[in-house]
């Protein structure tokens, strides 16, 4: 095995990165686009608004089947879902508002 002519597959890999690095450059340590962050950010908050209402909603409606006591525990665990899904949404902005603020003051910090 010491005489195999094939490279290690660590050596391969080091070659690669250099060729990578001599045709496109190094690569870029930069946060993704504040747009598509932003999008994706819209979409998470969204989906976990919704997520509570539906999944209260489901609840609701197998327990109604299962006692036969419709409408009720539809309605109570449709509410609660939104409930969840309220708290849930404000939990996720603080977090993302609170990241933001971090980078903004980490991006400041290292212009000046």
């Amino acid at each position: 095995m010491a005489d195999d002519p094939l490279p290690s597959l660590a050596d391969l890999d080091r070659r690669l990165k250099e060729a990578r690095n001599d045709v496109l450059g190094p690569p870029e340590r930069d946060a993704p686009s504040r747009t598509s962050s932003a999008f994706g950010s819209a979409m998470r908050l969204g989906v976990e608004f919704a997520s509570g209402f539906v999944v209260g909603g489901l609840i609701g409606w197998a327990l109604d089947r299962w006692f036969g006591s419709r409408p009720w525990l539809m309605v109570v665990f449709f509410l609660l879902g939104a409930a969840a899904g309220t708290l849930n949404l404000i939990r996720s902005a603080r977090r993302l508002q609170a990241e933001a603020e971090a980078s903004e003051e980490q991006d400041s910090s290292t212009r000046g």
